[in-house]
């Protein structure tokens, strides 16, 4: 053998054993389709950042079958056109194994149809339609999982607390015209109407609504003993931004976000009294919320709230499912989610019924005295 074969047969195997060193060094991609722009994007850009964080301490922990995780983001824009996009790309370009999504139902909704299609499991997040639910699992669609509760469990807990209370017996509604808000209407009236409570038809609105002023003031007239508010982002705060502004002192109730309401309507006392139901709250002291909440504070300078938790939970969730199939094939994620008996921060252990429904715990949050008080948790 020449010196010169002998260099050539060198150079080959050292680029082999560097082309695999490379190939092992390839990250498992996980999907986030999520609101970036649009009237959600603040929601967005915190179901970002808990999967942000998840996915770095997951990494700094040795990665997932001692492989890196990498978050590929796509922006849904909170519409459903735009949700099936994101989901077509993450899977065709990002190559993803597993997608967490869409924090908005109707996008969510867009989603599942493509997912089940491509085979790529699904764990929705945030969204709460009902429809979700009755769709996977053995709904037909056995690539979507849920870890948070739909609007109909978070109905049944709000409506024993609005009940026990004993004041209120006419609900008005404001919701927007989503999947999001109606199945939040029918959830909430099937389950107070059943116990004296009128709900009525509702108001529905559509996104970047500015002037709800019409509203507010035919709800001066009627006197509803509550209103239950089911808006996302800067739709709600501009809705609650005009409450104020009204003079109204009737209670608001409902999925309303108190965590995001960073322009003073809060501390102004405007909704003092205002009642919600939430999976998650930053002062929850259970499980290992504390030590989360200062992680998440310390990288990012804002509090966690629900979107943060959820997507933080979807990420150590699937990375969870990866260690367990020991494979980042989708189908093999997909088996272990189904057989998944994961703890999360809050110290709910998350297992899937058989429409592929998880039943965490969940919150209901009251505002005394312009600050946000936890009133109790409840399971789903």
């Amino acid at each position: 053998m020449t010196m010169q074969t002998s260099i050539r047969i060198a150079a080959a195997l050292a680029a082999m054993a560097l082309g695999t060193q490379l190939a092992a060094a390839d990250p498992i991609v996980i999907g986030l389709s999520s609101p970036q722009t649009g009237g959600a994007a603040y929601l967005g850009q915190h179901q970002r950042w808990g999967a942000e964080l998840a996915i770095e301490e997951i990494n700094t922990a040795g990665g997932a079958i001692g492989e890196q995780l990498e978050l590929s983001v796509q922006d849904n824009q909170c519409n459903p056109t735009q949700g099936a996009a994101s989901a077509e790309q993450l899977i065709s370009v990002g190559k993803v194994s597993a997608i967490v999504g869409a924090l908005c139902s109707s996008a969510t909704l867009s989603i599942m149809p493509i997912i089940e299609k491509a085979k790529i499991p699904l764990v929705v997040e945030t969204s709460t339609s009902p429809k979700i639910t009755e769709m996977a699992g053995v709904g037909g669609n056995t690539w979507t999982f849920r870890i948070n509760p739909s609007d109909q469990e978070l109905a049944i807990g709000l409506a024993r607390y609005l009940i026990a209370d004993g004041k209120i017996k006419k609900v008005a509604f404001a919701g927007e015209d989503t999947d999001y808000g109606r199945g939040g209407h029918a959830a909430l009236k099937a389950v107070l109407e059943k116990n004296g409570v009128d709900v009525g038809d509702g108001d529905f609105f559509g996104r970047d609504t500015q002037d709800f002023s019409a509203f507010l003031t035919r709800m001066g007239s009627d006197k509803p003993d509550a209103i239950a508010v089911y808006l996302n982002g800067a739709d709600e705060l501009n809705f609650l931004r005009q409450y104020r502004a009204s003079g109204l002192t009737i209670p608001l109730t409902g999925r309303v976000e108190f965590s995001e309401l960073q322009e003073g309507v809060v501390e102004s006392g405007a909704i003092n009294g205002a009642t919600s139901v939430f999976p998650y709250s930053e002062q929850i002291t259970v499980g290992d919320n504390t030590a989360f909440v200062e992680r998440f504070r310390k990288k990012f300078g804002e509090l966690p709230n629900a979107q943060s938790y959820e997507g933080y939970t979807a990420i150590k969730l699937i990375a969870d499912a990866i260690e367990r199939a020991k494979s980042a094939e989708p189908a093999k994620i997909r088996d272990a989610l189904e057989n998944a008996a994961f703890k999360a921060t809050l110290g709910d252990v998350l297992k899937f019924d058989d429409h592929h429904q998880a039943h965490p715990s969940a919150v209901i949050l009251q505002i005394e005295n312009s600050k946000v008080v936890v009133k109790g948790l409840f399971n789903t």
